[in-house]
């Protein structure tokens, strides 16, 4: 386990959501749309050795709110986060694959903040973050027909399906989404840590640690 305060949400844009888990991959609108307030970006955390950790969100129905102090328990095993209730339950590992590839081609490993270097150069730093942290969710909550990421790439949207997003990020969601699985699947591998709990946000993080090493210094 591991004890961090949500410290802030320095990176964001304001985005209106829909997510409704009964509509298939393909299905346009058939959600509820929320204003235009929820915060989607980059997450800062100060965990109990005073280190500072930087997540995204992979649960949307679940929230956290700054000044929480949170004990998540850490997993490198993908397929068990995020846990359920409630939806959308842990992922498949089609998903994972797909998860692991965005972190690799967007996500700077030393910091676990968006990487310089990538075509999301060309957007402003809140923008990047929001429009990975969309990504990362329809990611997680779509109602994918597939079996492997090769089938499950060409079903990613954020206009249609179980999860969709109305924001100013869609230029840079679209270019994220246009490299997915580009030239093969890449992977941070075990650098990319699951963090859940029964009722908070679930999250992801990059550990540039070797696991073994972080979780003997937690211990």
């Amino acid at each position: 386990e591991i004890t961090m305060t949500f410290e802030s949400m320095p990176s964001y844009e304001l985005t209106s959501l829909g997510l409704d888990r009964r509509n298939d991959w393909d299905q346009v609108g058939g959600v509820n749309f929320t204003s235009n307030t929820i915060k989607a970006g980059e997450r800062v955390w100060i965990n109990q050795y005073g280190r500072e950790m930087t997540t995204y969100c992979i649960q949307v129905f679940e929230g956290a709110s700054v000044g929480d102090t949170v004990t998540f328990t850490q997993t490198t095993d993908l397929t068990t986060v995020p846990e359920a209730p409630p939806a959308p339950g842990p992922m498949a590992g089609f998903q994972v694959n797909m998860v692991q590839d965005l972190y690799s081609r967007f996500i700077d490993q030393k910091t676990g903040k968006i990487a310089t270097g990538t075509t999301l150069d060309a957007f402003d730093y809140s923008v990047a973050s929001s429009a990975f942290q969309l990504v990362l969710w329809e990611l997680v909550h779509e109602n994918f027909d597939a079996t492997s990421a090769d089938e499950a790439v060409d079903q990613v949207s954020m206009s249609t399906g179980a999860f969709q997003a109305e924001n100013d990020a869609s230029e840079a969601t679209s270019a994220i989404i246009a490299e997915l699985g580009q030239d093969g699947w890449g992977s941070i591998g075990d650098a990319l840590v699951g963090l859940s709990n029964p009722t908070m946000q679930d999250q992801l993080t990059v550990v540039p640690l070797p696991t073994p090493l972080l979780l003997a210094g937690i211990g």
